[in-house]
């Protein structure tokens, strides 16, 4: 087709001698024989620098335009019997030029192409390999924060079966069977239902206070009319989520420090409020006046593993959102305050914002 166009359309058709048709083809023949010595010239020289690729491409295009030329010149001769045509060279090889230029730019073209192509596919796979390791790797740390949630929720449980077995272990011992037995049943409710829950878990607000109301009913076994509750939580915010057994951990040390060494036992607080999308939970007491009393007002990680577990399951819940603060309160106990953000999942339920035990 190139050589059709460049050779032979220029020529008016009632022009053409008889045997111009097949001299075309012939020429078009020969012309895609030669390429084929062409095109691993090319090839070999593709990996060479610009200047010395370009150098060999050159001259392989002058070489094998040069070589057709002739062998149509001579083609033409013998089917015209025309052998003045030899002045003529000049413009038969600016012809063949022409054409092997215009296949040495159709072979860069799909050359580079394929190149760009085959970039394009290795892009793409190593964008596909970068996704599947940053899938992987997300992954791992997700299975990594869960086990390190997981380590911190087990650690409560048996810090608080070791305290609650050892009242336990105390009633038998003082012939008190009743309540050690009323102690043992709430202490069933209350694993039953903080197992429940996963460590990555977030539950609603109402639930994880019926898990602190039932921890106190245990904790009440012993101290019976020491211990006090007061319990005030904002009725819109009931369903608020909050991670589970967040607040367990906070009660009881306000048991062991506040009500535990203090004979006229005291009172503990949990309050719940709204601040705008944060979601404020408070837990203080009355303190007591014993030699304890001064060991509560350390740091928040010296004060014993659950309050510091606490800090650190809200850290991998709440990376750089949460807020948590251990003061003395008014009544020279103690205050923790947390501040998360408020997170809903359902409409909050109307009911009872204040209760007393």
């Amino acid at each position: 087709m190139v050589t059709f166009l460049s050779l032979t359309l220029w020529e008016s058709p009632t022009e053409w001698p008889k045997f111009e048709p097949a001299n075309t083809i012939y020429q078009c023949a020969i012309a895609f024989v030669l390429s084929l010595f062409l095109k691993p010239i090319f090839d070999v020289a593709w990996e060479a620098d610009l200047a010395i690729r370009t150098v060999i491409y050159l001259l392989a295009v002058g070489v094998i335009s040069g070589i057709w030329t002739l062998v149509r010149m001579k083609a033409y001769i013998r089917l015209s019997g025309e052998h003045s045509i030899w002045s003529e060279f000049g413009g038969w090889y600016y012809a063949s030029l022409f054409v092997y230029l215009f296949w040495s730019a159709l072979y860069c073209g799909v050359k580079y192409h394929i190149l760009l192509q085959d970039e394009h596919q290795k892009m793409r796979d190593i964008a596909a390999i970068n996704e599947r390791e940053q899938l992987r790797r997300v992954q791992a740390e997700a299975v990594a924060n869960e086990a390190q949630l997981k380590m911190l929720r087990y650690q409560l449980n048996p810090h608080f079966l070791f305290n609650t077995l050892n009242s336990i272990n105390a009633l038998i011992r003082f012939e008190e069977a009743d309540k050690a037995r009323e102690m043992v049943v709430r202490l069933s409710d209350f694993l039953r239902l903080s197992l429940k829950e996963g460590p990555m878990q977030k539950v609603k607000l109402e639930r994880e206070i019926e898990a602190v109301l039932l921890y106190l009913e245990i904790e009440k076994t012993r101290f019976t009319d020491r211990l006090t509750v007061d319990l005030s939580v904002d009725k819109e915010i009931r369903q608020a989520h909050v991670p589970s057994m967040l607040l367990q951990p906070l009660v009881e040390n306000s048991v062991k420090y506040a009500i535990a060494p203090n004979e006229l036992g005291g009172t503990i607080r949990i309050h719940a409020k709204a601040a705008g999308s944060r979601l404020i939970l408070c837990v203080d007491d009355t303190g007591c006046t014993s030699e304890y009393s001064e060991e509560r007002y350390c740091t928040v990680t010296s004060t014993g593993i659950g309050l510091k577990n606490v800090r650190d399951r809200l850290s991998n819940l709440y990376p750089q959102d949460f807020y948590i603060e251990q003061c003395k309160s008014p009544d020279c106990g103690m205050l923790v305050r947390i501040d998360i953000p408020l997170e809903f999942s359902t409409q909050p339920a109307d009911l009872t914002q204040e209760k007393v035990l």
